[in-house]
């Protein structure tokens, strides 16, 4: 296996763990792979040699001594802002609160302990990639500038636009390749005619724009926003199984309810999303993947509003917690 085909160098993947035989055995599965290895045996100790190596990938034990893998994520996550740095979180705890609450804390991907060498090096290989996909664009891409047009993911394009359609089309091929996870949101407010009509005449931009950055400020850099329409929003999140487009939903749904208008001082807004996934026994193409998303939230508005319907084998209708 090649870790690492377009760099002259091997990728440096960091390793953090208390234990000695999981570091071994993780050493073991990525050397095999072609990556460069460097150890942490805690989480401070992981900021530590994080600021001196500078890995292309962390991964992260969540239970650790002095700092723990939950708090280290949060604190790698803030300190590359600017960048993309992939990075696992593994874990005897494996039940979807746990993945949930590893997911919540930034990380891209989970992995309960024991976990497969195999499947290790696959999930590195998917995460890597996704990063170097990441730092080719880049020069012609800032997502966090507010900039709009073609190259700009963030920009109020329709759903309808060529540009949305050609980055969710390499997305979607991408998926399909590497057999990569893939999800797509789609979230509207409530009761948005209710704003229009009784707020002041800004009153439906100023909170299509206060969704905007809720929305912005739970999503990843490697993930692409689209206006949908004049209620809401389209997602694309790479590498993102079902915990972590339930976590992102939760924020967002979250979120949305401290947005306060000055107009409708009383208004508690609501969003209602609906969420479809890539691979799935029923999304075959690009095409399913964007029908599934709007069934999805049809049924979650269809409940009254403010749930989040995910159509994986079949729709799950989740109320997230105000």
């Amino acid at each position: 296996m090649n870790a690492s085909p377009s760099q002259s160098a091997p990728a440096k993947v960091l390793v953090a763990d208390d234990s000695d035989a999981e570091r071994m055995s993780a050493r073991q599965a990525l050397s095999e792979a072609g990556y460069e290895v460097v150890e942490a045996l805690d989480g401070q100790h992981a900021l530590e040699v994080f600021a001196r190596e500078r890995p292309d990938l962390v991964l992260l034990d969540v239970v650790m001594p002095r700092l723990t893998g939950l708090e280290t994520c949060r604190i790698l996550k803030a300190k590359t802002q600017s960048t993309y740095l992939p990075v696992i979180m593994v874990s005897t705890r494996n039940s979807v609160n746990a993945r949930v609450e590893g997911l919540r804390s930034g990380a891209d991907d989970y992995l309960g302990k024991p976990y497969d060498a195999d499947e290790l090096r696959a999930r590195v290989e998917a995460l890597l990639r996704t990063r170097r996909v990441i730092r080719e664009s880049e020069p012609a891409v800032d997502t966090r500038a507010g900039a709009v047009g073609d190259a700009n993911p963030r920009g109020e394009i329709d759903r309808e636009d060529p540009a949305f359609r050609r980055r969710l089309e390499e997305e979607f091929d991408r998926a399909e390749r590497y057999s990569d996870p893939l999800t797509c949101l789609r979230v509207e407010v409530d009761e948005f005619q209710r704003v229009e009509t009784e707020g002041s005449a800004d009153a439906g931009v100023e909170l299509i724009t206060a969704l905007r950055e809720v929305i912005e400020s739970s999503v990843r850099k490697i993930d692409l926003v689209y206006r949908a329409d004049q209620r809401g929003y389209i997602l694309v999140l790479p590498n993102t199984h079902f915990p972590g487009a339930l976590a992102v939903a939760e924020r967002v749904a979250r979120d949305v309810r401290k947005i306060r208008l000055a107009s409708l001082p009383d208004l508690r807004p609501t969003v209602s999303v609906g969420v479809s996934f890539f691979p799935n026994k029923d999304t075959h193409s690009l095409q399913d993947l964007l029908q599934l998303v709007d069934s999805a939230l049809d049924r979650a508005r269809g409940e009254g509003g403010g749930n989040v319907c995910l159509y994986q084998h079949q729709g799950y209708l989740y109320r997230p917690e105000a």
